[in-house]
């Protein structure tokens, strides 16, 4: 994540934030993502278009 745009990682920090109240992607989840971060389906698809670096 280190490598990874500042944008993108607040969007993961909020995702895992929020599976503090929502454990699992339930519709509850995704209302509190949408609520707490409303780009976030922009964000996780922008995250997985990008290369994994090697280590």
């Amino acid at each position: 994540m280190v490598k990874k745009p500042r944008d993108l990682l607040e969007y993961v920090v909020v995702h895992e934030i929020i599976h503090i109240l929502a454990p699992t992607h339930s519709p509850r989840f995704f209302d509190l993502l949408s609520t707490y971060y409303p780009s976030w389906s922009e964000a996780r698809t922008d995250l997985n278009e990008l290369p994994i670096p090697q280590i």
